[in-house]
């Protein structure tokens, strides 16, 4: 028994059928493929999930977020499909703003020896480290600082997050996968995270990381070097794979590219499932 349990977890302004806006962008043809079950959560705060309490005050939201994914979220989900599902560990795919919480949860896994559910790796795409200027100077005049939460419109998204590479049923769908996005949440994985990552929680991810960038990202200025600056972050863990998915917008998953994209991290996954379990010798 190898097969991992992909986890995915949305961006911000999204929710769970992001990972499921078509038939062609959706993980159900690889994850089938592959018998490599999947299942997409809502994050806290997102449609029917329930929001976070009160952050403390010497914390932030991406902190609080994490924390929730690995002890709460995470043990759930393997108590309940792990066994039922047949799958020897979990691998996270995070997009966007899931990928600080992704870490922290991965840190924390490390520190605390793992013991509630197997991580295999994380899979991390569409944040970077350093913002478009252009976009971020688009984006900003459209919060209103008096609402916790912030809408932008279908439109602007669409142009930022797609920029004209994805087909059109993709676009139809833009509404419903759509929604709001807390303010605390916006405000810390776009600023307040650069300033504490590193030091607290990505040096201390022990599990295999693959990290990619879309080639077309208007929201990150993605090449060589943020990559390294990025990757670079991760000194404690075993494996770091990363790449740049040519001719993909900011959402891949989302592109024309996307179902390339689901192939090598659906692919990926099954590889680390299959390292943790010989490298522990449990081969058998």
């Amino acid at each position: 028994m190898y097969s991992p349990l992909v986890v995915a977890i949305h961006g911000g302004g999204y929710c769970a059928q992001y990972y499921d806006a078509t038939r062609s962008n959706s993980t159900l043809p690889i994850s089938s493929f592959l018998h490599v079950p999947c299942i997409a959560i809502n994050r806290p705060g997102y449609l029917d999930s329930t929001a976070l309490g009160p952050v403390p005050e010497h914390s932030t939201y991406c902190q609080e977020e994490g924390k929730y994914l690995h002890h709460k979220i995470l043990p759930a989900i393997w108590k309940t499909y792990g066994e039922a599902y047949g799958v020897s560990n979990i691998v996270i795919l995070a997009h966007s703003l899931s990928t600080p919480m992704t870490v922290v949860a991965a840190a924390l896994h490390a520190h605390e020896g793992g013991q509630s559910y197997p991580l295999a790796g994380v899979i991390l795409s569409g944040f970077g480290t350093q913002f478009n200027a252009t976009t971020e100077e688009s984006i900003h005049p459209l919060i209103d600082p008096l609402c916790p939460r912030i809408s932008f419109p279908i439109s602007l998204k669409d142009d930022i997050m797609l920029c004209g590479l994805a087909d059109p049923d993709v676009l139809a769908q833009s509404e419903r996968l759509n929604t709001s996005i807390s303010k605390a949440e916006f405000f810390d994985g776009g600023g307040t995270w650069a300033t504490y990552w590193r030091a607290k929680y990505a040096q201390y991810v022990k599990c295999p990381v693959m990290y990619n960038m879309a080639g077309e990202d208007r929201l990150w200025v993605v090449n060589a070097e943020t990559i390294d600056q990025f990757t670079s972050a991760f000194t404690g863990s075993r494996r770091v794979d990363k790449g740049v998915v040519v001719g993909a917008p900011h959402c891949m998953e989302l592109g024309v590219a996307g179902r390339g994209w689901y192939a090598r991290a659906f692919g990926w996954a099954v590889e680390v499932g299959v390292d943790l379990r010989v490298g522990r010798g449990l081969s058998g």
